[in-house]
């Protein structure tokens, strides 16, 4: 069974200059953080002062730099600029570097990461469609290798074809496969079959949902999961509130702008990938009422601790807590000084 209560630290990689967040992760894990999920984008949300750091290179940079925090993508997206048979070998190398510590979050992605490089937007059908032929195929290219490594059948050597509508591999073979006996596989969801499809294919389902519209998400998800022949007791449920942490309320407030633009209507389906394009729209049409709704603002760290409790009451496994704070080193000394202790202690008496 997973363990639950877990918070993890969150790395925005639109937000900070990938010094920066190598800075961050090393004071999260000396101040008492254990796993981090971090975003992997092309462009950012936000055109000011944003960032469009290569995820992949950051975590090796990062899991070098820690001892044993782990890393989750969170999310890779598998549709077009990142063929499924070379995230299996990115991951499965990153796992044999780092054995246990890698996780791979994949989900249908946002154009501003695809058609930048000359892809269209499709519908999100088929962006469903070809994330889960892609999920299969990286999942075949980790378990033959993983079998072979064993010492499978003689018929068992490692090679893999996958013959989709969307995605073909043939006669394909991570030659460097997997260290770990299990790579986490972790989905991001909001539809209905997008949820279905995290219960059948992933390890756990990663969600925007807040706790009070979290109930819905995680009975399709569970039901899926069962009717599957899987134990959903075994599968995480990870959310990642945002948090803006200052004693100064104003400035705590300004430092929730940057993410403005991804509470536009139905982002997830908008065909803009010009971050000018989506800060203006964001500017025209998110009200600050918007902003303060969607970030816990507060000016005492203490206060979080109410709101991310009612995460875990909902049924959520996993949170990373994704601040947006004036001062990210601010947050992680008072966050791991009078928050982390409280959830470490709850598992305890828990157990």
């Amino acid at each position: 069974m997973i363990a639950n209560n877990v918070v993890g630290y969150w790395a925005s990689q639109e937000q900070y200059s990938m010094q920066d967040l190598l800075k961050f992760v090393v004071e999260a894990e000396r101040a008492g953080f254990k796993t981090c999920l971090t975003s992997d984008h092309f462009h950012p949300w936000w055109h000011d002062n944003g960032y469009g750091n290569f995820t992949w290179v950051w975590i090796a940079a990062a899991a070098e730099r820690t001892k044993n925090m782990q890393f989750i993508t969170g999310v890779t997206a598998a549709v077009y600029r990142y063929n499924p048979a070379i995230i299996a070998q990115a991951f499965a190398s990153l796992d044999v570097l780092y054995p246990s510590r890698i996780g791979l979050g994949i989900g249908t992605g946002e154009a501003m990461n695809e058609v930048p490089l000359g892809f269209e937007w499709p519908s999100s059908d088929i962006r469903l469609a070809r994330t889960t032929e892609a999920i299969q195929i990286i999942k075949n290219l980790w378990d033959a290798g993983k079998r072979e490594k064993r010492g499978g059948s003689n018929n068992d050597d490692g090679f893999v074809d996958f013959s989709g509508q969307y995605f073909k591999v043939r006669d394909a073979k991570l030659y460097t496969p997997p260290f770990s006996e299990r790579i986490p596989l972790y989905m991001a969801a909001v539809g209905e079959q997008a949820i279905k499809t995290a219960a059948k294919y992933a390890d756990g389902l990663i969600t925007l949902a807040k706790p009070e519209k979290s109930k819905e998400i995680f009975d399709i998800f569970d039901k899926a999961a069962t009717e599957e022949g899987r134990d959903p007791m075994f599968l995480e449920k990870i959310a990642k509130p945002k948090i803006s942490y200052s004693e100064d309320y104003d400035k705590a407030l300004k430092s929730t702008e940057f993410w403005r633009a991804s509470l536009l209507q139905d982002v997830f389906n908008l065909d803009i990938s010009d971050p000018r394009e989506l800060e203006q729209k964001a500017k025209d049409e998110v009200l600050d009422e918007k902003l303060k709704e969607s970030t816990l603002i507060i000016t005492s760290i203490e206060d979080c601790i109410k709101p991310l409790e009612e995460y875990f009451n909902a049924g959520y496994t996993r949170i990373y807590p994704h601040s947006t704070s004036p001062d990210e080193i601010e947050f992680i000394h008072d966050f791991s000084a009078k928050v982390l202790p409280y959830f470490h202690d709850s598992n305890a008496t828990n157990k």
